[in-house]
C-alpha cells in the first residue's frame, strides 16, 4: 500500500515538473494564469499526499518498534499447561526481575499483544482466569475434593449443621 502511494506521489511531482516546464513556453497571459493556478493545485495535492505518506511511515515505525519490544519481552516467557490441556505463556522464574508469577494469554501473544490472564476464582479444586485483551475465559477443574469431605445429610433427615 505504501509503495503504491509513493509511486503515485512521485508521479504527481513529475506532472508538476512537466507543467512548470510548459509555463515557460506560454505567451498568452490568461492561459498562463490558468496553468499557474492548476500548477498550484497540483502542488497542494502533492504536499497533502506527502503528508499522508509521512504519517503512515511514522505509524509503521511505531508498530515495528512495538513488535521489536514484544519480541524481546516474549523471551521472558515459556508455553505452559495451566491445567487440563489449557496453555498460556508463563513467566520464567529466572526472568522474573522481582515480578510475581503470572500468565499471558497465548492467543493474544500470538498476535503480538501482551495481555495477562487475570485470576477471578482461585481455590484448591477450581481456578478461573479471564483475558481482558480478547475476552478468553477459562475454568480449570483441578480435581474433586477428598471423599472425607462433607457427605450430605445425616440419617435423621437433618443437615450437617444439626450435628
Amino acid at each position: 500500500m505504501v509503495v503504491a502511494e509513493t509511486l503515485t506521489g512521485l508521479g504527481a511531482f513529475k506532472a508538476l515538473y512537466d507543467s512548470a516546464k510548459a509555463l515557460k513556453d506560454m505567451n498568452d497571459a490568461a492561459v498562463r494564469n490558468g496553468a499557474v493556478i492548476e500548477l498550484q493545485e497540483k502542488i497542494l495535492a502533492a504536499r497533502d499526499a506527502q503528508t499522508s505518506l509521512l504519517e503512515q511511515v511514522a505509524q509503521l515505525e511505531k508498530e515495528v518498534a512495538r513488535l521489536k519490544d514484544w519480541e524481546a519481552d516474549k523471551k521472558r516467557y515459556q508455553l505452559a499447561d495451566i491445567g487440563k490441556g489449557v496453555v498460556a505463556l508463563a513467566l520464567k522464574p529466572t526472568m522474573s526481575d522481582g515480578e510475581p508469577m503470572h500468565y499471558l494469554c497465548a492467543d493474544c501473544a500470538a498476535q503480538g499483544k501482551k495481555s495477562h490472564l487475570q485470576p477471578h476464582i482461585r481455590g484448591p479444586y477450581y481456578d478461573q482466569y479471564k483475558c481482558n485483551g480478547c475476552g478468553f475465559d477459562i475454568g480449570i477443574d483441578k480435581g474433586n475434593p477428598p471423599s472425607s469431605a462433607w457427605e450430605g445429610p445425616n440419617d435423621d433427615g437433618g443437615d450437617f449443621m444439626s450435628r
